[in-house]
């Protein structure tokens, strides 16, 4: 019998003794590069939500106060909507038409076809499926548990994304019930959960509302949970300050309230010196309202209020 040598053990002395580079994100502080699910109820905003990723990711620009390093192609699988529906979304979110954002509402070549087109295509460095369900049916039904049956169509999405080096983005839907952990409210299996490098939920108060919740767990990103509400002029999710004005403190009032909207910026030490306080301190300061996504930095010791 062929003697077959196992690959990738190395010692724990070895180990130690390999760099890697740091993660590499799609828009920082949010959405790393990897497997993400967005999870949500249905018909509450998902779809409207990942066409503001798509927005920040191809233009580099901000997105509740975080910034993606660098403009990137993207590829939206819209498998819920038609070409007409489409395209009134993009008309009614203001996506100015670019040759970065590449569309279909069809897709009928599966997970071999996605990366055949990736590979011809290296300069897409996102992949937006809408919905997973639509692309990839659970298996479940031929006779394998759900577990397994997701475990198996999420690992062959990661062997995608390794292979072709693009991150996924896989709209999801919530199940019925309720759950303490937002995360199992995720429709399926465990084996969804366990198997994406990064979980997103957005929730709303109630059908209907504009105001909802976004929170972000993973293991390359801090949580994050931000309130939001729903411009629904335009169909973006913008910060809701107003959930949670009460909560910050009187420092932190001050300090937002000397940065200034985009495009005016203010560095920190300028914030010091007018408060009279030490900038390590407003430094801190300025970290935990660019993590509640009400600044953002463009550029290194500066920052912003956001718009959105």
């Amino acid at each position: 019998m062929e003697h077959i040598e196992p690959t990738g053990i190395c010692t724990a002395t070895e180990l130690m003794e390999m760099s890697f580079p740091p993660p590499e994100w799609l828009i920082n502080e949010l959405l790393p590069e990897g497997l993400t699910v967005l999870s949500g109820a249905p018909k509450i905003g998902k779809s409207w939500l990942s066409l503001q990723i798509a927005l920040a990711v191809t233009t580099s620009s901000p997105l509740f106060g975080r910034k993606p390093p660098s403009d990137k192609h993207v590829l939206l699988l819209a498998l819920e909507d038609n070409e007409r529906r489409l395209q009134d979304r993009i008309t009614k979110c203001g996506i100015a038409p670019s040759d970065k954002l590449n569309l279909t509402t069809r897709w009928d070549i599966g997970i071999p076809g996605l990366k055949d087109f990736l590979l011809e295509h290296p300069e897409i460095g996102l992949c937006i499926i809408d919905t997973l369900a639509v692309f990839s049916p659970s298996q479940d039904a031929k006779g394998r548990n759900a577990y397994d049956a997701d475990v198996a169509r999420m690992r062959q999405l990661h062997e995608l994304g390794r292979d072709t080096n693009a991150s996924l983005l896989l709209i999801h839907h919530d199940k019925q019930g309720e759950d303490s952990d937002w995360a199992n409210k995720m429709n399926g299996s465990n084996g969804i959960i366990g198997t994406a490098d990064t979980l997103i939920r957005l929730s709303v108060q109630k059908r209907g509302s504009k105001q909802g919740k976004l929170e972000v767990t993973g293991r390359d990103v801090e949580d994050v949970a931000l309130n939001l509400k729903l411009n629904k002029e335009i169909m973006h999710w913008e910060i809701d300050k107003s959930q949670d004005d009460s909560q910050l403190t009187a420092l932190q009032k001050s300090v937002l309230e000397l940065v200034l909207p985009v495009p005016a910026s203010i560095r920190s030490i300028t914030i010091a010196q007018k408060l009279g306080k030490e900038q390590s301190q407003i430094s801190d300061i300025l970290k935990k309202l660019t993590n509640r996504g009400y600044i953002f930095s463009p550029d290194y010791s500066e920052y912003s209020q956001t718009t959105s």
